[in-house]
């Protein structure tokens, strides 16, 4: 894919941004709080409809005003012209409430899975030490996005097993506080019979996504895995192995399908049930898994140092790029924030090998740290392919400019 041209209008600190792209490498620099990052969580923005650094719309909106909108255009690997954007207001919806508003080629989209696997952009950021570090939801969670750009059957999994988790978790609430014949509607969700034999019919429900989901997970990561080990080793010269183990339910492993896994998640379900009636909450699932990291045979999380753990995100980051490009056909735009000051310059080089071939949109505050290494033709830096081209951000605003002295 290639990034044609991105239009900003109260986005974080940008009031109006109009850019377009073309080939390239293209480096954003300036000094730090000036919106390097905001550009580039806008652009991954219209891949998934979610920042990576927060989950909130309000905050995205700039100080003052009621909306934002975040649009890209751009080309696929088959020469198709295409747009995305996302739009959020406050106060739209039925009784005034917030709402999003996402289009595909100025066509609005229903469904949020429908905008899975439309516009493809990785992005290698600081906060994505947060996989290794953090709990078992940001792993979750990075898996989980994986999976829903390249199968939005798993996306919609994911949203009725939510729903159906909250309807579970709400009937064991009121069974914990009194088990009456029968439930009003609001609590029962419109079920009929008693509240016990209701529980029947929402475990049901549950396992049959939950297995739907344990699945893809345990295929995805088995992928993942054997691409971020080689990737580690790309990056390292084979001096770190690295392994990816999916902790769930006990007895579902690798090369079970949904058929399989249901009835071992649902006879954990009834196993569980006086537990879950005690706490009020389901304590078996997807949403309790984990994703143990091992370096070296050792918890990553606990274990690693500091750039161990960042060797660690970008080997897992290098894999996602792989599966992306396997799956879909596409090359996906690579957006790195402030990545090339984390590393050495042996893995920068090493890097640069990995994603030479790609899109690529950079910020930095020293444009020094991604040239450094000299320029193998005019106009190109060493390890990139295609021209180099960069923006001044300043204040909000992002302009192109001449290269910059090395400082």
């Amino acid at each position: 894919m290639r990034l044609c041209s991105v239009d900003l209008v109260n986005f974080r600190n940008y009031e109006r941004l109009q850019l377009s792209f073309p080939g390239g490498t293209h480096i954003f620099y300036g000094q730090n709080a000036q919106g390097k990052t905001n550009l580039l969580e806008a652009i991954y923005l219209c891949t998934c409809a979610r920042s990576h650094r927060t989950g909130r719309d309000d905050e995205l909106i700039r100080r003052g005003e009621e909306c934002y909108r975040a649009a890209v255009n751009f080309v696929t690997d088959r020469g198709l012209a295409e747009s995305v954007s996302i739009e959020y207001r406050r106060s739209l919806g039925r009784n005034g409430a917030p709402a999003r508003i996402v289009r595909y080629n100025e066509v609005e989209i229903g469904r949020l899975a429908d905008m899975m696997g439309l516009f493809h952009a990785i992005l290698f950021a600081p906060e994505d030490l947060q996989i290794v570090k953090d709990g078992p939801a940001e792993r979750r969670r990075f898996l989980d996005i994986l999976i829903s750009r390249t199968d939005r059957s798993y996306f919609r999994d994911l949203q009725e097993f939510w729903k159906i988790l909250a309807h579970r978790n709400r009937l064991l609430k009121y069974l914990r506080s009194r088990e009456p014949r029968t439930l009003p509607g609001e609590a029962d969700g419109g079920l009929p019979g008693p509240p016990r034999a209701q529980l029947d019919v929402w475990d049901e429900a549950l396992a049959s996504h939950a297995a739907a989901i344990l699945e893809k997970r345990i295929h995805y990561l088995d992928l993942l895995s054997g691409y971020a080990s080689l990737s580690l080793q790309h990056l390292t010269w084979s001096k770190e192995g690295l392994e990816l183990h999916y902790k769930g339910l006990p007895g579902i492993g690798p090369g079970m399908d949904c058929k399989e896994i249901a009835p071992l998640y649902l006879e954990r379900l009834l196993r569980s049930r006086e537990d879950d009636l005690a706490r009020g909450s389901t304590s078996q699932g997807p949403h309790r898994d984990d994703i143990q990291i091992l370096l070296n045979g050792s918890d990553a999380r606990v274990y690693a140092s500091q750039g161990q753990q960042r060797s660690v995100v970008l080997a897992l980051k290098i894999a996602e790029l792989t599966i992306l490009t396997e799956i879909t056909g596409e090359k996906p735009i690579l957006l790195l924030d402030d990545v090339m000051s984390e590393l050495d310059e042996a893995r920068r080089s090493r890097l640069m090998e990995v994603i030479r071939d790609h899109h690529v949109f950079i910020t930095c505050t020293d444009p020094g740290q991604i040239s450094q290494a000299g320029q193998t033709t005019p106009g190109c830096a060493a390890g990139w392919s295609g021209p180099v081209h960069y923006y001044l951000v300043k204040e909000g605003m992002a302009e192109p400019s001449e290269k910059p002295e090395a400082t």
